[in-house]
């Protein structure tokens, strides 16, 4: 039986996604940039190898459509100010102009969230890394000389890395306001869930980020 289509893929691995033997031009390419993103994230505060095991993939899944993770997102939110949710149950798809007043503010910072890791992290693209931080850091890369983007930087030419450690943990508490909600099992929010908290999980036993695309 075929594998069902997916519009965000997820993969557990090393971010060295050459090795020396394959590609060494390649290799030595994402080893540079690599080795900035460390040493900018560990002047945040966040210590983590992301030059080893260069090649290895551990688990691979995928989220079926980005509406799903964006209702997670939206139930999460209304859910953890506890807010009514039907309406939002009701709801079948999105406008291409429509965005959650509530999210909206959160990733404006005019709103607060418990669940960051969630909600503030990049919807199509990105990382989590087995490391335990308290907000997703965003790093623009789209100036090699000046890799500071700490402030929300232009969405084409950055990349969010949350906290696998955080993102689990936050799924824990929103499965729990999910099935208080009556939220069904097999529905897309809970899916969702499902495959981001099996994500996390592989990440933290293992080591290795979770890669977004």
């Amino acid at each position: 039986m075929a594998e069902p289509m997916t519009e965000l893929d997820l993969v557990v691995g090393s971010m060295l996604t050459s090795t020396p033997e394959e590609d060494r031009e390649s290799y030595e390419e994402e080893r540079e940039w690599l080795q900035d993103v460390q040493d900018l994230l560990r002047d945040e505060g966040v210590e983590v190898d992301l030059l080893s095991q260069p090649g290895v993939e551990v688990w691979e899944g995928g989220i079926e459509r980005f509406y799903d993770l964006y209702q997670l997102r939206r139930l999460a939110a209304h859910l953890e100010r506890g807010e009514d949710v039907q309406a939002i149950l009701n709801e079948t798809g999105l406008d291409d102009d429509e965005v959650d007043d509530l999210l909206a503010d959160i990733w404006d910072d005019e709103a607060t969230t418990r669940f960051p890791h969630l909600i503030k992290h990049q919807g199509d693209g990105g990382y989590y890394l087995p490391v335990d931080f308290a907000e997703p850091i965003w790093v623009d890369y789209g100036d090699e000389d000046d890799m500071d983007g700490m402030d929300m930087p232009d969405e084409d030419t950055a990349v969010s890395f949350g906290s696998s450690v955080a993102l689990l943990r936050e799924l824990t508490d929103v499965e729990q306001l999910l099935q208080q909600a009556g939220v069904p099992a097999n529905s897309g929010p809970r899916r969702a869930l499902e495959v981001l908290k099996t994500a996390a999980q592989k990440s933290m036993d293992t080591g290795l980020p979770i890669i977004l695309w």
